[in-house]
């Protein structure tokens, strides 16, 4: 059941980007994203098979407006995206090559995350889905969850935390999700540990041979 309610959570993602376009808060983004969920995806099943890239490049998109990717990555890379790394830095080439290995860590780690993932999106079985109201006294100053029950077989539902910060234009953006416990950041984030020990350090040959950890990977750290 963990790889549904990832896939679900990830067409989550892709369907936020119209509430956020329209620059609503935390809770009614997420809200009114699920009620277009079950639309979205008998939409995709009409043509998907005869235009697979067709449905790949609408995820990307969606995604694009949503996803804070810049700000999700260098939170994987740890200190080696950290301001605090940025600002230990000697010289201007340091720096220069500090800003170029974070771009291109987010773009690699983009695109595992879409392609990964857009290939189980219509395997969503229409579970019901409730988002939960955020509490009257919360704050909206730095990151806010927003919860989300998933009901499949089990009497209890599995819940889903959505991260979400509001950025300097006012629009709020993911920057993490938790399933069931289950912190996909942190997940990333040891996955790209145990790679700059594999490379003795190499931050760019980490980089180069980055994959998305697949469902199966994070469905095993859950147990």
């Amino acid at each position: 059941m963990i790889k549904k309610i990832v896939i679900a959570t990830f067409m989550v993602f892709g369907l936020l980007a119209q509430s956020f376009a329209e620059e609503k808060g935390p809770y009614e983004v997420v809200a009114d994203t699920t009620q277009e969920l079950v639309k979205v995806i008998e939409d995709a099943r009409s043509y998907v098979d005869e235009d697979p890239q067709r449905f790949n490049e609408e995820v990307r998109r969606i995604m694009d407006d949503v996803v804070d990717f810049q700000s999700f990555a260098r939170g994987i890379m740890g200190k080696y995206g950290s301001r605090a790394y940025y600002q230990s830095l000697k010289t201007d080439a340091e720096r220069a090559e500090f800003r170029e290995r974070v771009i291109r860590f987010t773009s690699s780690f983009k695109d595992g995350l879409i392609n990964t993932y857009a290939k189980g999106l219509l395997g969503f079985n229409g579970n019901r889905i409730e988002v939960l109201p955020l509490a009257d006294d919360v704050d909206l100053s730095g990151s806010v969850g927003v919860r989300q029950d998933i009901y499949g077989e089990r009497a209890k539902p599995y819940q889903v935390i959505y991260t979400v910060r509001q950025g300097s234009d006012g629009a709020w953006k993911l920057r993490n999700v938790i399933i069931e416990g289950l912190n996909l950041g942190r997940i990333y984030q040891n996955q790209f540990n145990a790679a700059v020990k594999q490379h003795g350090g190499d931050i760019d040959k980490v980089i180069d041979n980055w994959t998305v950890a697949p469902q199966e990977v994070m469905e095993k750290a859950a147990e």
